[in-house]
């Protein structure tokens, strides 16, 4: 990584791994300016800040594809009975609704 890219980069244009990787060089070259008692420039934490923010972004959509996914082979699995099931509760549900108005 270099600092241009620290400084300039476009998340869009990065995957997860890129963006982790431009992180731990963020974080190794903040850490450098504190070991050598210079104040860390404004631009550095906003870059971490946007990095983590991206990261933990995508890693939360990743997950929710994933329980989307798993919650659709889930329901496929399933009989017909506890579908009917499902389904009658889901009408007794809707009823209730219906009759309090």
């Amino acid at each position: 990584m270099s600092l241009a890219t620290f400084k300039n980069f476009s998340a869009d244009r990065m995957d997860v791994d890129e963006l982790i990787a431009l992180s731990a060089f963020g974080k190794a070259f903040k850490a450098e300016f504190v070991s050598l008692g210079v104040d860390v420039p404004e631009y550095v934490d906003l870059q971490l800040k946007t990095l983590k923010r991206e990261v933990r972004g995508r890693v939360a959509d990743k997950l929710e594809a994933d329980k989307r996914r798993i919650k659709a082979q889930l329901d496929s699995l399933k009989t017909t009975s506890e579908r009917k099931a499902e389904l009658k509760k889901q009408l007794d549900t809707v009823e209730a609704q219906l009759a309090v108005d």
